[in-house]
């Protein structure tokens, strides 16, 4: 018979297992499942139930042996010696009527808690052979509730769970307190009740649940089997048909006569077949006239393909004439040679073709004006930005304009009107320094400037409160301030975009200040060139082979 039904699961798995075994499979699985949670339910409430009988029982009996101890006399049995008294004897002899008045009833004894805290014998009665503890013996072993450290009971009391002892037997422990005619605790009375029948009851209920389950599986494979059969044959007879349709047997209906929804699942497969004899007859002309769409698309696509190139092709070259327009107006070398009393050196690399980053250095008179911004973002956009707020830059100091909140007043106008025009929300932060008589003024928000002197001390200058965005507000001169900074012989100044201080390594931390302002102030007795290139070689050196995400801009001064 085994080997019977080892083959029969062998052959499944190598067929693969039928829709009819699968539906057998599930029903029965859930009508064992649904008597296996019904069973055990009840068994489990009847379990608590008779364990909840138990203890009220338990707690009645407790509370009822508290009642027939005379505290005064427990009071009196101190030493072994008291044993031998009268009411020694009168107690001992009612707790023996109460454990004869219930044969679950195994120990009934007494104990009480002295001031060092120990637990002492008092009475101690348990039907024969079982010995007795002597009056005043010290408990080596509390009862459950009194080991956890709960030596105050104030009244009848059951544990809520039942103790295994070492020889196998089960026992529900009771407690009752002893008082005196002062109101005190005279002792604890604790009663140990066999608890033998709850766990048989027990386990007769798991072998009852076997016995049901037993009952139960052939039954629910039987009825599991009868059911699924009627529902696996007319979908068998659904499968036959389709696939004979997909042999190209269009004349191949469903005969299924059932009206529930196998029956409305056959009327549906029917008309489905009806619609491929259809489609069938009508497919040809659809192909052509399909065809015929699928070329006029080509040709649709093909001439927008045209459009797209020579669209990007002139996108293009208005990048490279941008890129070449910011390239021709960074200052030239010979410019900055010529500058008296200060070594300058700049650098720009955009992230993309055209960048949002701007720098110039002017001279004009017996000034310099050395001018760093940021437009957000980087493009077309940022980039002609950009050369627009240089324009107006060199043309107000071609007109001499040196008061400082009008020189902002018109830069801001200016470029809140050509934003407007493109219809574009970019905005930059510019930082504008006028180097004359040996010192610095700065004006403008942007990044913090770093001064590093000859001795090597380090200055940051924040210039948040020097400025405002340009083009984020109509009137910025409110917010116009200037700072000063007086040079010495050899001290550095570095000023840059944020391309350079939020550079990320692989791990995505940034560059930082700090590491930059090492690096100035490591190479700060070289020229400006060295000290450019040694902050470029350690910036491309941290982020690696990341790639660079915005503007790179870099304008590094000494005085000479």
């Amino acid at each position: 018979m085994f080997q019977q039904a080892k083959n029969f699961v062998q052959n499944r798995k190598k067929k693969g297992w039928s829709l009819r075994y699968k539906l057998t499979a599930a029903y029965s699985f859930l009508t064992l499942l649904i008597v296996g949670i019904l069973t055990e339910s009840l068994y489990f409430q009847l379990h608590q139930n008779q364990i909840q009988d138990l203890r009220d029982r338990l707690k009645d009996i407790t509370a009822l042996t508290a009642l027939q101890i005379n505290p005064n006399f427990h009071g009196l049995l101190i030493t072994p010696q008291d044993a031998q008294t009268s009411y020694y004897r009168v107690l001992l002899q009612r707790l023996e009527e109460i454990s004869n008045t219930n044969e679950s009833i195994r120990r009934i004894y007494t104990f009480r808690h002295l001031p060092d805290g120990k637990f002492v014998f008092v009475l101690d009665y348990a039907p024969p052979p079982a010995p007795t503890a002597t009056v005043g013996k010290e408990v080596n072993q509390l009862p459950p509730l009194l080991a956890q450290g709960n030596n105050t009971i104030t009244q009848a009391i059951v544990e809520p769970e039942l103790f295994r002892k070492p020889n196998g037997q089960f026992i529900l422990y009771g407690y009752a307190p002893l008082i005196n005619n002062f109101e005190e605790q005279e002792g604890i009375v604790i009663i140990e009740f066999d608890a033998s029948a709850v766990i048989n009851s027990k386990k007769r209920a798991r072998r009852t649940s076997l016995i049901i389950f037993s009952v139960t599986l052939p039954i629910a494979l039987l009825v599991g089997w009868l059911l699924t059969h009627s529902l696996t044959v007319p979908i068998r007879e659904l499968v036959d048909s389709a696939r004979a349709i997909a042999q190209g047997k269009l004349d191949r209906f469903v005969t299924v006569k059932s009206r529930d929804e196998i029956g409305i699942l056959a009327d549906a497969f029917n008309q489905m077949i009806l619609q491929l004899q259809e489609s069938f007859n009508t497919l040809e002309a659809k192909v052509l006239e399909r065809t015929e769409q699928i070329e006029q698309a080509k040709e649709e696509i093909s001439a927008l393909n045209q459009r797209l190139k020579k669209e990007n092709s002139r996108l293009s070259g208005e990048l490279e004439i941008t890129q070449v327009l910011q390239q021709m107006f960074l200052p030239k070398t010979e410019e900055l040679e010529n500058i008296p009393g200060l070594d300058i050196a700049g650098y720009m690399r955009p992230a993309t073709e055209v960048g949002g980053d701007y720098y110039d250095i002017i001279t004009y008179g017996d000034r310099v004006k050395i001018c760093i911004g940021d437009v957000t973002g980087h493009g077309l956009e940022s980039g002609v930005l950009a050369i627009v707020v240089q324009t107006a830059i060199r043309t107000l100091l071609a007109n001499n304009e040196t008061n400082l909140e009008k020189f902002w007043d018109v830069i801001n106008r200016i470029v809140i009107d050509n934003v407007r025009r493109i219809n574009s929300d970019k905005i930059l932060t510019l930082l504008l320094l006028d180097y004359r008589d040996n010192s610095l003024y700065l004006s403008g928000q942007h990044e913090e400037v770093i001064l590093v002197r000859a001795d090597g001390k380090i200055k940051r200058i924040d210039t948040i409160n020097l400025g405002f965005p340009v083009g984020l507000d109509e009137d910025i001169t409110p917010f116009i301030d200037e700072a000063k900074i007086d040079l010495q012989s050899g001290d550095v100044i570095v000023i840059y975009t944020d391309g350079i201080s939020e550079a990320e390594d692989s791990n995505g931390v940034q560059y930082g200040l700090d590491r930059l302002c090492q690096v100035i102030q490591l190479h700060r007795e070289k020229s400006v060139e060295e000290i450019q290139n040694a902050i470029l070689a350690d910036l491309q050196d941290y982020i690696g082979t990341q790639k660079i995400y915005d503007d790179i801009t870099l304008v590094t001064m000494k005085k000479e």
